[in-house]
């Protein structure tokens, strides 16, 4: 399949999956929308991987690529590794965890964040940059 093509899928997904977490918020499903909110950013990680020719098989192995090619070098601010591995334990906890659940308040932080983060991983995929 062509690396544009899917690029542009992966980023598709992205932005669905971006409004289905805003919807799972106005119906205050806060582990649902959690969820959500990581795999938009999830996916829009994904279509930056594709880029650079990164490929992963774990959730955990992401976030480590993601540090180690862009928030290392400088491509991400560090605010946005952070973030993501903070993403990852409230993805975690909003889908395993049955004693706790994800709280309003650590959600209404995320949304924010989460779509800086998507802008700016977004604003990487652009294939006119710079491939490595």
């Amino acid at each position: 399949m062509d690396i544009l093509l899917l690029i542009s899928l992966q980023k598709e997904k992205s932005h669905r999956i971006l409004d289905q977490a805003d919807e799972m918020v106005t119906l205050r499903h806060w582990d649902i929308a959690a969820n959500r909110y990581y795999y938009a950013c999830y996916h829009m990680v994904q279509a930056l991987f594709i880029k650079y020719g990164i490929s992963t098989k774990t959730h955990d192995g992401c976030l480590s690529e993601l540090g180690k090619h862009f928030i290392l070098t400088g491509k991400l601010d560090k605010k946005h590794g952070k973030f993501f591995g903070r993403k990852v334990q409230l993805r975690h906890k909003a889908d395993y965890n049955s004693v706790a659940d994800v709280k309003e308040t650590e959600i209404m932080e995320m949304i924010p964040l989460s779509k800086s983060f998507i802008a700016d991983v977004e604003a990487l995929t652009d294939l006119s940059t710079e491939n490595r």
